[in-house]
C-alpha cells in the first residue's frame, strides 16, 4: 500500500479525533467512513435531469404559462 502524509493543524487533528468511532480507529478508516456517508448523502441531491426540469419550469412561468391559486380554486370548485 502506498502511503502519504498530510499536514494539518493541531486544532484540526483534535476535531477529527472526535469523529472516530473508537480511540484506536485509524485516521484512514475514519476518513473513508465519513467519505462513504457523504457520498451516500449526495446521492439524494438533485440530478442533472432534475435541474434541467426545474429550469424548464422556471422558463414556462416566466413566459406566463401558469395558473394562479384563485384560478385553480375556481377550476376545481374549492
Amino acid at each position: 500500500m502506498e502511503q502519504s502524509s498530510i499536514a494539518v493543524s493541531k486544532k484540526s487533528k483534535k476535531q477529527w479525533e472526535a469523529f472516530k468511532n473508537y480511540p484506536s480507529e485509524s485516521m484512514e478508516v475514519m476518513i473513508n467512513r465519513i467519505l462513504k456517508i457523504k457520498s451516500e448523502d449526495d446521492a439524494d441531491l438533485l440530478t442533472t435531469e432534475d435541474i434541467l426540469e426545474i429550469k424548464a419550469s422556471i422558463a414556462e412561468i416566466e413566459q406566463g404559462h401558469f395558473k394562479t391559486q384563485t384560478q385553480m380554486k375556481e377550476k376545481y370548485g374549492l
